[in-house]
């Protein structure tokens, strides 16, 4: 027996012992006897119970931990994702202000007369050209006509 539960079954005998007064001396060797082995028992039983709590303690304090490292994680993807988000768009933003530069700079290229017969340049006459931002849904509505085939007189040849 360890010291702890020793130390454990003294002080339980010191607290039960006096309790069995007025028994002669072979009956109180008996008791003595039965009370030392029940609480050598219960020091026992007290033990596994403090070892058991601590390893639950453990447990717990090792799944707060996964719990924590699992947010951390999505925090870190969660800002990872934004950044890259910002990047592109910083991206985007220079592109267009890069392209804004572009045309609002007169270039020596070849001049072309327009249809009203006013001369412009080809970065003036890309400028006019708006460009269209289609999605691609819309794009493929469009773009899937089956062509329609009319009854009647047959085109003249």
């Amino acid at each position: 027996m360890s010291e702890a539960k020793k130390l454990l079954v003294d002080v339980l005998s010191t607290v039960v012992l006096p309790k069995l007064k007025g028994l002669n001396e072979k009956n109180a060797k008996k008791m003595v006897h039965a009370s030392h082995k029940a609480l050598a028992e219960i020091a026992k039983k007290y033990h596994k119970l403090l070892d058991e709590q601590a390893e639950d303690a453990a447990k717990e304090k090792a799944k707060q931990a996964k719990i924590a490292k699992k947010t951390s994680e999505k925090e870190a993807k969660k800002d990872s994702k934004l950044a890259k988000k910002q990047a592109e768009s910083k991206q985007l933003a220079l592109l267009l202000a890069k392209e804004n530069k572009e045309v609002a700079k007169p270039s020596k290229s070849v001049r072309k007369p327009s249809k009203k017969g006013a001369v412009t340049t080809k970065s003036t006459a890309k400028a006019a050209k708006p460009v269209a931002k289609t999605s691609t849904k819309a794009s493929a509505k469009t773009s899937i006509k089956p062509a329609v085939k009319r009854r009647g007189r047959a085109p003249k040849a």
